[in-house]
């Protein structure tokens, strides 16, 4: 599942070591697995804490443990050791973390998830913002729901005429319309 080079097992080994903590664990997460802003991260746990899902692995001078749910996304996946002039860091290729992209033949509502998530919710996380597909219509209407920083921005408007739907119809012409169902008169989070 999780190979690790034998540079990287020595060097998390080292970490561990240098925590001088008993019962320490390497806690392998995936956060929005499955799509295009999957990120793999590594934090220090105590397996006491983690839920009943996790499953232990054993390395040398450590242990990881991993949601039975992120085992799919962590398949084929290697931490290695990168060294750049004198700092290093470990690195990840996780290679079914973010899912493959739709064919052009999968349901409309799955294209148009992925194409929220990869190409128009990492511009809104710029602004603390999302937006999330709430359905589409027997009409071929695209209804969204704003989130974050967006829900009651003053340019949400712009962003979802110029940004959202634009980058939608161009992607899907078949849809007629995009329109969001925000309560905007919630601003506590809003970016502007």
């Amino acid at each position: 599942m999780l190979t690790i080079t034998n540079e990287a097992e020595i060097y998390v080994a080292k970490l561990f070591a240098q925590q001088n903590e008993e019962n320490l664990g390497l806690k392998v997460d995936v956060e929005k697995a499955g799509t295009p802003a999957a990120i793999v991260s590594f934090n220090f746990c105590f397996p006491k804490d983690l839920g009943k899902t996790y499953q232990k692995f054993e390395y040398e001078g450590f242990t990881v443990y991993i949601d039975e749910l992120n085992f799919n996304a962590l398949k084929d996946s290697e931490v290695a050791l990168k060294e750049e002039g004198s700092s290093k860091k470990l690195t990840i290729t996780a290679p079914n973390a973010k899912g493959e992209k739709p064919k052009d033949d999968a349901p409309l509502e799955e294209r148009i998830k992925y194409i929220i998530a990869a190409d128009i919710s990492p511009g809104l996380a710029s602004h603390g913002g999302f937006v999330e597909l709430v359905e589409i219509t027997k009409q071929m209407d695209v209804i969204l729901n704003f989130g974050g920083g967006c829900q009651g921005c003053s340019s949400v408007q712009s962003t979802l005429e110029k940004g959202v739907e634009a980058q939608l119809m161009a992607h899907f012409p078949e849809i007629n319309s995009v329109r969001d169902v925000t309560d905007h008169t919630k601003t506590d989070n809003a970016y502007m």
